[in-house]
């Protein structure tokens, strides 16, 4: 008998090890990757509101599309349609079928830093992110920083590049096309330039399931780090500046030897999280609203510059970039 209970004992263990280990899977078809997506972006989205998005229109227009799909690519290209009407670059989702995201650079000019090497000399670059030179001709010194997305150490150099240049009336920072990587990065290069510690970013999380659950506002700073650069600074912007470099400029453009040229900037300010549905499909979506200190939202709208400046289709024709030739002129008259 004692035998015969312990047997039981085991067996009735292992069936219920079996229901904890080998719990039926989520299903897997097109409708069903449609209600997880659908439901997670309506639960986690930040800019519904902002936006005026209606997400359950959408929800009665696609479910039956998705419903009469026969394909995993019929599901991936009307999920992508839902992904384009948001309008959000924050937004994308990867598939084998190819990655779908919104196109904000679509219709905008091409302002782009793609003659500044007609104006330079003695460049070089600072690991993966930062190139710096002399400007031909002028007392200038020029930075470009191509992206905010690298490694630590790549940004740290901005002491040695400030010191090598140190000699210059002021200093240009690029940021043209820069589609952004981490705040801490490009806060790193900014607190090089700051005066006093700055409140220069407001954020609210997404922490609820309805589209107007946020939380308190929180106060984000810009502190002094290094020696401090007090000569004149212009910063360069276009409409592809977006992410991380609009955290740059917004936090650039308060210190008072700084001037923004260029083009107002992409309009992005959503930090993406990121998902993936039972097929393995993965995407990412904003989850916070940011603002500037007086609690303007930009998204989708981007942040106007201090100098309104184009470059024209003949400029480029002709090798000219108009905008870092105005802040030639802007370092100049100062």
């Amino acid at each position: 008998m004692k035998i015969f209970v312990t047997s039981a004992l085991i067996a009735l263990t292992l069936w219920g090890c079996e229901k904890v280990f080998f719990e039926e899977e989520p299903k897997n078809d097109l409708l069903t990757n449609f209600e997880v997506f659908w439901d997670e972006v309506d639960r986690n989205y930040s800019f519904f509101e902002v936006k005026g998005l209606d997400w359950d229109s959408m929800y009665h227009t696609y479910r039956p599309l998705v419903a009469a799909a026969q394909s995993e690519q019929e599901l991936f290209e009307l999920l992508s349609q839902m992904v384009e009407a948001l309008e959000d670059g924050h937004v994308n989702l990867v598939s084998p079928f190819g990655v779908s995201a919104y196109n904000f650079n679509k219709g905008v000019r091409d302002n782009g830093p793609y003659n500044v090497m007609n104006y330079l000399f003695n460049v070089k670059e600072a690991g993966n992110a930062i190139v710096y030179s002399e400007v031909s001709q002028r007392n200038i010194g020029y930075i470009i920083v191509k992206s905010f997305g690298r490694a630590r150490e790549d940004y740290e150099q901005i002491d040695r590049i400030l010191e090598e240049l140190s000699d210059k009336d002021g200093l240009v920072i690029d940021v043209r096309s820069n589609g952004g990587g981490s705040t801490t990065n490009s806060q790193l290069i900014a607190s090089r330039f700051a005066d006093k510690e700055r409140l220069y970013i407001k954020i609210k999380y997404k922490n609820g399931p309805g589209h107007g659950d946020f939380s308190e506002w929180y106060d984000r700073t810009v502190v002094p780090q290094g020696k401090g650069y007090t000569k004149p600074v212009v910063v360069l912007t276009n409409r592809k500046t977006y992410s991380s470099s609009e955290d740059f400029v917004l936090a650039m453009r308060l210190f008072p030897n700084v001037t923004v040229v260029g083009d107002t900037t992409g309009g992005g300010s959503g930090n993406p999280i990121f998902r993936e549905l039972p097929n393995g499909w993965t995407f990412r979506l904003s989850s916070w609203i940011a603002a500037d200190p007086e609690g303007n939202t930009f998204e989708g709208v981007g942040l106007a510059p201090d100098v309104v400046q184009w470059n024209s289709r003949q400029d480029s024709v002709e090798l000219r970039d108009r905008i870092l030739r105005e802040a030639f002129r802007v370092i100049e008259r100062q």
